[in-house]
């Protein structure tokens, strides 16, 4: 497990702002692979299948597509694929392929495609789950980006922490109660550094 070593006796001040000002990104589970994806609010990505929505401002249309196949099938597990189109056509050779990840079995693939069009609205989003979270004290302990997660390690993990009045209803000063108790506090520092070990393993680079 990964843990940052703060000083013995460290003290920390309340940097004030909200939990939107704690870095510029948030990581989500990635609708194709459930790998790491990067969220700006604008637009996802994910490095490692491919996976990109188009920002509402842009629709570039030549980067959707669907399976060419009126009945695509898995070339791993040979179950059907969902022919809906998708944000994560590419040319290779002059041809058109999508990658796709199958429900099934789970593997990903690229896959002949015909050109499609991004929906109404330029906007592919689903549901998309946070990617840096974990369990403690029967709570959901969470962090958007390393920012976050630097930010809480540092005060949470302060022998003494200093708040001055004039900050108002801070990010620290909103946190619940279940965080900030002494009786928590060895917990929720393992479950910090549970969720640094997990951005380390995945990529996760801020």
């Amino acid at each position: 497990m990964t843990e940052r070593e703060l000083p013995i006796h460290h003290r920390a001040s309340d940097p004030g702002g909200r939990v939107w000002s704690f870095g510029n990104v948030t990581w989500v589970h990635c609708p194709e692979c459930d790998q790491a994806a990067k969220s700006t609010g604008a637009s996802v990505s994910c490095a490692h299948c491919g996976y990109t929505t188009v920002p509402n401002l842009k629709p570039y249309s030549d980067k959707w597509a669907y399976p060419a196949s009126s009945d695509p099938l898995c070339s791993h597990c040979r179950k059907p694929l969902d022919r809906r189109e998708r944000p994560t056509a590419r040319e290779s050779d002059g041809k058109l392929f999508v990658r796709i990840r199958c429900e099934h079995c789970g593997e990903t693939e690229d896959y002949p495609a015909l050109p499609g069009s991004p929906p109404s609205g330029g906007r592919s989003y689903r549901l998309l789950h946070r990617y840096l979270e974990t369990q403690v004290a029967g709570e959901t302990l969470w962090v958007n980006n390393l920012v976050h997660l630097e930010a809480l390690e540092d005060w949470l993990g302060a022998k003494v922490r200093e708040r001055p009045a004039d900050r108002g209803l801070t990010m620290m000063a909103r946190l619940p109660r279940w965080m900030k108790a002494s009786t928590n506090r060895p917990k929720v520092l393992r479950g910090l550094a549970q969720l640094r070990e997990l951005a380390e393993k995945s990529g996760i680079d801020e």
